[in-house]
């Protein structure tokens, strides 16, 4: 979070104190191409961790799913929303056009796939090292290369199409109206957006928040975003430049249970 709170106008200041009671902990991620990453270390692309005699992730039709993400919990700075160890991953299905997604069960656990390992092993000859997914493959996926992550501690508050942004902090269009509401949301965004790859804090979309129609998952919180970024010869493209997103209950988080993750991403 990075507001410069004298440089903005009288009235986004007026809301100051509310959009300060929005603040949680978030960690940003920042990416590099590299080809020299062990199975083990937290990436975006490239090969899984993954055990001897554990079977390789596949949709119910059969086909192969791709590691989208792999995040190695002891690599993370000190916080208290992670666990301190194991590793979890995020993979998808590259071979359909929605990477995965059923828009009619955004939890079923088919075309995408949470695994975690809560032990690991740096013994290599206990893990695979051949696996299904190539980079020569024409595959229909967001993530195209492999990237290793930095992770930097930061602070979020809420951005304005986070479901609940209206309760928190108004109604733009319906308080303000509708030039005083476009004026308000554009120099909001542009002190404030919610974008880029992050684990926790608020979620970007491009579109609506899924967590807005349905009151069981409403308590939901983000657990992984990753964003569209072209940047630094990094090549992530989520349809016609969107953002995935992940979902999960906080008392699910504390449990280790990410069996009832919800999967989302839009675009323009």
């Amino acid at each position: 979070m990075n507001i410069d709170w004298n440089s903005t106008s009288a009235q986004l200041q007026s809301y100051k104190d509310k959009i300060l009671q929005t603040v949680k902990p978030s960690i940003e991620m920042t990416l590099a191409p590299s080809l020299d990453l062990t199975l083990w270390q937290s990436k975006f692309g490239g090969s899984p961790y993954l055990p001897m005699g554990q079977t390789y992730p596949k949709s119910e039709s059969g086909d192969n799913l791709q590691l989208l993400a792999q995040i190695n919990f002891a690599e993370l700075p000190e916080n208290t929303q992670y666990p301190s160890t194991g590793i979890l991953q995020f993979f998808i299905n590259p071979f359909d056009d929605l990477y995965g997604l059923d828009f009619d069960d955004q939890q079923k656990q088919d075309g995408f796939r949470i695994i975690f390992h809560e032990k690991m092993t740096q013994d290599i000859s206990q893990l695979q090292q051949d696996f299904p997914i190539s980079e020569i493959e024409d595959l229909a996926s967001p993530v195209v290369g492999q990237y290793a992550i930095t992770f930097t501690t930061s602070e979020s508050v809420i951005g304005m199409n986070d479901f609940q942004f209206s309760e928190k902090i108004v109604d733009v269009y319906e308080t303000l109206g509708d030039d005083e509401g476009e004026e308000f949301a554009e120099e909001y965004d542009g002190f404030y957006s919610s974008n880029g790859h992050r684990l926790g804090g608020y979620p970007f979309f491009t579109q609506s928040d899924p967590r807005e129609y349905t009151d069981v998952i409403k308590p939901y919180i983000l657990l992984l975003q990753v964003d569209t970024d072209d940047s630094d010869c990094v090549e992530i493209m989520w349809g016609d430049s969107g953002v995935g997103n992940f979902f999960i209950h906080p008392d699910d988080l504390k449990k280790g249970d990410f069996s009832k993750v919800l999967y989302n991403w839009d675009c323009y």
